[in-house]
């Protein structure tokens, strides 16, 4: 017979509905991660200074109040802990909302409710990774269409130590959860539909903090690389590098801007 299975880790849900603290809890269970469930934002603060937790999952109301003010305390609580915002995002705009406090808060995960297990067991999987670090990865986001570009450069930046998303275009990139909580954007300038230039500037509009790489190989003789990258950087680019490069080279500027 098989020795049981090993807990990966303590999670506490801050949510005020025990119907679905429980559903969410069951899909805890399933992952081998242990869970409490906290109804209030005071009896969360309590839970937090018992012992050890390694992963919340908070819900951004509790009754009549907003949640995401209360994180700069969780993390004085648990600093080595990972985040992950829940949110019902009904409304568009109250999603985009979200999103944009999600990322001045400093929240490492959105999940947009209702969420499926195979949604939640891959963040746990990323959590699981930190706890083994005893850090949280900077977390990376590749945007190229060019299928060999985006995996080299996820993979480069994988084994270094980044926690890293990838999409095939702009509009991809910004219409997913993962743009809340980015570190860095590594970004091609031409692709289909937006293109990098104007999503370099929805994203320092919305979050300055993060940095952004503007990758390019010019565009046929309209365009040079130089004069592509130099359109990035006004938009506000905080590097640049022109195609073809080395993977080493690339994970040396994302290593400069985010250390």
């Amino acid at each position: 017979m098989g020795g049981a299975t090993a807990v990966q880790g303590q999670a506490l849900i801050i949510e005020d509905s025990e119907t679905q603290a429980k559903f969410i809890g069951r899909m805890i269970e399933r992952e081998s991660w242990k869970f409490t469930i906290a109804k209030s934002m005071e009896a969360a603060y309590f839970y937090l200074k018992q012992g050890p937790c390694h992963f919340i999952l908070l819900d951004v109301f509790l009754g009549e109040g907003k949640t995401l003010p209360s994180i700069p305390r969780i993390r004085g609580l648990a600093p080595h802990s990972s985040i992950a915002v829940m949110t019902a995002g009904s409304r568009e705009e109250a999603l985009e909302e979200t999103l944009k406090a999600a990322r001045e808060s400093q929240a490492d995960f959105v999940l947009q409710k209702p969420f499926d297990p195979t949604q939640l067991s891959g963040i746990l999987n990323e959590v699981a990774k930190d706890k083994k670090l005893g850090r949280r990865r900077p977390h990376a986001l590749v945007v190229d269409d060019c299928r060999f570009i985006r995996h080299m450069a996820v993979g480069a930046l994988a084994d270094k130590g980044y926690r890293v998303s990838e999409a095939k275009t702009m509009e991809e990139a910004l219409a997913s959860l993962d743009i809340a909580h980015v570190d860095i954007v590594v970004t091609d300038i031409f692709m289909p539909g937006m293109g990098g230039i104007e999503g370099t500037r929805i994203i320092k509009t919305n979050w300055p903090r993060v940095k952004v790489v503007a990758m390019s190989a010019g565009l046929d003789a309209r365009m040079t690389p130089s004069k592509a990258l130099m359109a990035a950087r006004v938009t506000g680019a905080d590097a640049d590098i022109p195609k073809p490069f080395e993977a080493d080279t690339l994970v040396s500027i994302v290593d400069r801007l985010v250390g």
